[in-house]
């Protein structure tokens, strides 16, 4: 009895195992980030549009931003990336790591994109640098997620990244960091 209770519950979970996914993203320094980019922008969301994708098994998010500046490349004056995960009518996609963006929001985006195809954000929330006001009335970049602790930008402070930097101060670190352009470490996933 006890036999056939354990195949049953063996056999349940292969079965309800067959559609999970899991996310795995690495953290990444200031400078693996900027390396890695093909283009950089500060500016404000204007559109989200989700949509159906991979056969209408999926959903992704459509983000047109309005480009203030460009801290790396240019894709344009306003530039439209994808953002995994969404909300179409009563189904929700929720990925883990995946950032969410509202109209009118200001950050600054880390974007990768190859030929044609629609541009994607660099390592998740890592990419996303959102853009506010602290009580004095400077703009602050916070980041979407802590830098990895371990590796800092060349003359960042490491505690500066996991604080709310200027947003001018972080704009001329980023541009400093392109001008270099130091090749990215090798066994870093993107």
């Amino acid at each position: 009895m006890r036999s056939l209770r354990f195949i049953a519950l063996l056999t349940a979970c292969m079965v309800a195992g067959t559609g999970l996914e899991a996310t795995v993203i690495l953290p990444a320094s200031l400078e693996e980030l900027v390396t890695g980019a093909r283009a950089i922008v500060h500016g404000r969301v204007v559109v989200t549009e989700p949509r159906w994708a991979d056969g209408h098994r999926q959903i992704e998010t459509l983000v047109t931003v309005r480009a203030d500046d460009y801290l790396k490349g240019n894709l344009g004056a306003e530039v439209t990336f994808k953002v995994p995960g969404g909300q179409m009518g009563p189904y929700r996609r929720v990925v883990v790591g995946a950032p969410t963006f509202r109209e009118g929001d200001e950050v600054v985006v880390f974007l990768n994109a190859q030929g044609p195809a629609v541009p994607w954000i660099s390592g998740l929330n890592q990419g996303v640098f959102r853009v506010a006001q602290n009580a004095a009335g400077v703009k602050v970049v916070i980041p979407g997620v802590s830098l990895s602790a371990g590796e800092n930008a060349p003359g960042v402070p490491r505690q500066a990244l996991r604080e709310r930097l200027a947003l001018g101060v972080f704009n001329e670190q980023v541009r400093a960091l392109a001008r270099h352009r130091v090749p990215a470490r090798e066994g870093r996933v993107r």
